[in-house]
């Protein structure tokens, strides 16, 4: 049994998104994307410490994966947005034969970019808001550059304050882990189909998307109009994925 609460709805091919950051977890992530359960099993479940599934630790890429791996029990479509990306990508990994196809938003696969300088210049603005000693403060400044605007609680939530604590930390490369490099050849090695979207909103994020395309050998898109979160475009975004997944055998 997963550790991981989950929602479903609708019926037909499975599709599993992976939310970022979102304090309230899958559903209210991905709310735009509820009218593909029309035509589509849509499964959204909540990351450690967010929505109604606990904390289980520090945050860690590779042990939320292991939870996401559970999920895809049937060839199944995996979406994965920010934070969420990165889970996904490591989830598709752990459990290639039953992934029909990859859709990452704007992933947290800095590093795959790490030499380019409009990314060189985001990354810097990351060090410097998580130096900042106020913690809600903190976390407001990290997620401006990042792109995220919404209404910040006062004071922050756990989950939030959580977030705030580790952010000096999360961004430190684990040496057992397998670089975004790493992860993308062995989704190219298992024949994944892949589409790489983001925002049209900063140079740094089309340029990390870009080079997360080549290097999966990628379909690319745009949607615009939400900054750092893509899917909230609703209508545009949704027109997108049912694009893309048509192409899938």
């Amino acid at each position: 049994m997963t550790k991981l609460h989950v929602e479903q709805q609708g019926s037909g091919p499975r599709v599993v998104f992976v939310h970022g950051g979102e304090e309230a977890g899958g559903l209210t992530a991905f709310a735009g994307q509820t009218p593909l359960a029309k035509s589509f099993t849509l499964i959204m479940p909540d990351l450690p410490g967010h929505g109604q599934t606990p904390a289980q630790g520090p945050v860690d890429a590779d042990h939320d994966a292991d939870l996401v791996a559970e999920l895809l029990t049937e060839p199944t479509h995996l979406v994965g947005h920010s934070y969420g990306g990165g889970v996904a990508l490591r989830a598709a990994v752990k459990r290639p034969e039953m992934v029909r196809s990859l859709t990452l938003m704007e992933p947290s696969t800095i590093d795959i970019a790490a030499d380019d300088p409009e990314v060189m210049q985001m990354l810097m603005e990351m060090m410097q808001a998580i130096q900042i000693v106020d913690l809600r403060d903190r976390v407001i400044a990290f997620a401006n550059v990042l792109g995220i605007h919404k209404t910040w609680p006062n004071p922050l939530s756990e989950t939030y304050r959580l977030l705030a604590e580790n952010l000096p930390t999360m961004g430190r490369p684990n040496p057992n882990s397998l670089t975004t490099q790493q992860l993308t050849e062995k989704i190219v090695a298992a024949n994944i189909p892949s589409l790489v979207i983001s925002g049209g909103h900063r140079v740094s994020w089309e340029h990390i998307c870009d080079r997360m395309a080549d290097a999966l050998n990628a379909q690319r898109a745009v949607v615009t109009g939400f900054a750092h979160a893509p899917q909230q475009n609703g209508a545009d975004f949704n027109t997108c994925l049912e694009g893309f997944w048509a192409q899938v055998p």
